[in-house]
């Protein structure tokens, strides 16, 4: 049998707080650069998935540092006109970009932060406006060398998929449900799924376009079952993990083949 590799694809990988003779040697190596914990976690986020074909840096921790780039928010009340001081974001994907050309980075969709409005007066205009400074804060990243972005969501709103998805920006569901899987696929051709989904993937791609089947941590027996529905071209064998999961990118790696 010929052995075929699949291409493996990152959705982010989640840090936590480091300790603090972890943080220490990394602050000494910055020393005259600056940074901060955010850009520790994202750099260690992109540096757990060493030997992975699409990494994504990043996952819900992100959240700190979208938020610093938002104008017109305090906590995750908006108080006023929503704007975008993306500085800090752009740092980092410079910092990233000189060793991963395209890095993709993943954040928290704006459905997941839970925005409440005291300034707009009706909770659609205020969705638009954080939707579009959720946009102008991709782009700008992208402008500065991100290769693209993935959205973490447990829900998905038709504001927010209408304003943000798009080639560049995939929808990542942290819950892997039917519903929202159907919500996802009237917007990317993106779908992502867990070994013991890939039977209701198969029935989706009757009903919707799917152009790539994304694999959630899968054994190669997984991808081989994958592939009775699917050309191979278009599975990837994904990877998201929490904090304390980082031997699973391991794994990933070795696992990633068909035999056919």
């Amino acid at each position: 049998m010929k052995r075929i590799a699949v291409r493996t694809r990152s959705f982010g990988a989640e840090v936590g707080k480091p300790a603090v003779d972890e943080l220490a040697p990394w602050i000494e190596e910055r020393r005259g650069i600056g940074g901060d914990l955010t850009a520790y976690q994202i750099e260690r986020s992109f540096g757990l998935q060493q030997g992975v074909d699409i990494p994504c840096a990043g996952g819900r921790f992100y959240a700190r540092r979208v938020l610093g780039c938002l104008e017109g928010i305090e906590g995750t009340a908006v108080t006023g006109e929503v704007g975008v001081r993306a500085e800090e974001a752009v740092a980092d994907v410079r910092m990233l970009a000189r060793r991963q050309k395209g890095l993709w980075f993943a954040l928290p969709a704006p459905s997941l932060f839970r925005f409440t409005d005291t300034y707009y007066g009706d909770d659609d205009e205020m969705k638009e406006e954080v939707v579009d400074a959720f946009g102008r804060l991709m782009r700008e990243m992208r402008d500065a060398g991100a290769g693209g972005h993935v959205l973490l969501a447990e829900e998905a709103g038709e504001i927010e998929l209408e304003g943000l998805a798009g080639k560049k920006v995939c929808f990542f569901p942290l819950k892997r449900e039917r519903a929202l899987l159907e919500v996802l696929l009237e917007h990317q051709t993106t779908l992502v799924t867990d070994p013991a989904g890939i039977a209701m993937a198969a029935r989706l791609a009757d009903e919707y376009e799917v152009r790539e089947l994304a694999v959630l941590h899968p054994a190669h027996e997984d991808l081989i079952a994958a592939a009775g529905h699917f050309d191979p071209d278009e599975i990837a064998a994904a990877g998201y993990t929490e904090e304390g999961e980082e031997e699973r990118w391991k794994a990933l790696r070795e696992e990633a083949y068909i035999l056919k």
